[in-house]
């Protein structure tokens, strides 16, 4: 009885987030209209409206493009792309492949930026992209209001994942954690990673954390990167390793529980020993 009432449930609550991504209404903005008929892609078609980049975002298990523009009486347009991918986790992660880093960050949903002729912004399973033609001076000022009205009908915006908390502060660039949702590193073993890039004393280097279901799981993405890169260690316990990879040179890589974590970087062992353990005491706090 428990597993019918679980099953049922599981079916209600994603029965539910269908309707509500379907339910999504485009906003109306004072002084623009839309102009033509909503246009809307799924998996199959992407490519009809992002040729180059329709593979990426299936990566990240997109699931529906709804298109929408608006003109005004000056006729300047703008184009509304509304995103949704299957969870906010990979909604996050296509956001931060296309993040600019040092652009001007705006507090819409969990995190938008603007650069002149277009808005984006990630808010739950969604990730908007708001474009302009012939706005003028008024650009910023317009792609906010339309930004803002757009989040207000996309619901509760979440959060960024809790598990990037665990990565230093000192050091880390701003806005530069990414989630790598397949073949870390290029190997399909390595099944996805958080990232976030550092820079001190002048060096730059990198910390990844892959999170595994169990022990188990990452027992077997070791053995299969030692393997994959002949690595002369062949015991694999809950350690520490420097590996030389022959496509990303020095690695040094901890396993802890159902997590591995590492930095890469030509940096001294002082500092890679430091921010190993400061990754792993943020890990093991969390539940």
């Amino acid at each position: 009885m428990k597993t019918i009432c679980l099953v049922l449930s599981t079916i209600i609550i994603l029965w539910n987030s269908i309707s509500e991504a379907k339910d999504f209404a485009f906003p109306e903005i004072t002084g623009w209209k839309q102009s033509g008929e909503i246009e809307t892609f799924i998996p199959k078609n992407l490519y009809e409206y992002i040729n180059g980049a329709a593979d990426l975002y299936l990566i990240y298990d997109f699931e529906e493009l709804k298109v929408a523009e608006y003109q005004n009486e000056k006729k300047a347009s703008v184009t509304v792309d509304v995103y949704r991918h299957r969870t906010p986790l990979y909604a996050f992660g296509i956001y931060s492949q296309e993040r600019l880093s040092g652009a001007n960050f705006l507090d819409i949903g969990v995190q938008g930026y603007y650069e002149k002729g277009f808005l984006n912004f990630l808010t739950g399973p969604y990730y908007v992209k708001i474009s302009t033609i012939n706005t003028g001076p008024e650009d910023r000022e317009v792609l906010v209001a339309f930004a803002k009205k757009v989040a207000q009908n996309l619901g509760e915006k979440g959060s960024f994942p809790s598990i990037l908390s665990s990565f230093p502060a000192e050091g880390k660039k701003g806005n530069s954690e990414m989630f790598v949702s397949k073949n870390f590193l290029g190997y399909a073993f390595l099944h996805s990673s958080f990232t976030a890039d550092y820079e001190l004393q002048a060096k730059k280097f990198k910390l990844f954390v892959i999170e595994g279901k169990n022990k188990d799981e990452c027992r077997d993405m070791i053995e299969k990167y030692l393997q994959t890169i002949k690595s002369p260690r062949k015991d694999v316990t809950e350690d520490r390793y420097a590996l030389s990879d022959p496509h990303h040179g020095e690695i040094d890589l901890q396993w802890g529980g159902r997590y591995l974590w590492g930095i890469i970087g030509n940096v001294e062992h002082a500092l890679k020993s430091k921010y190993i353990e400061k990754l792993g005491v943020s890990l093991e706090k969390r539940p």
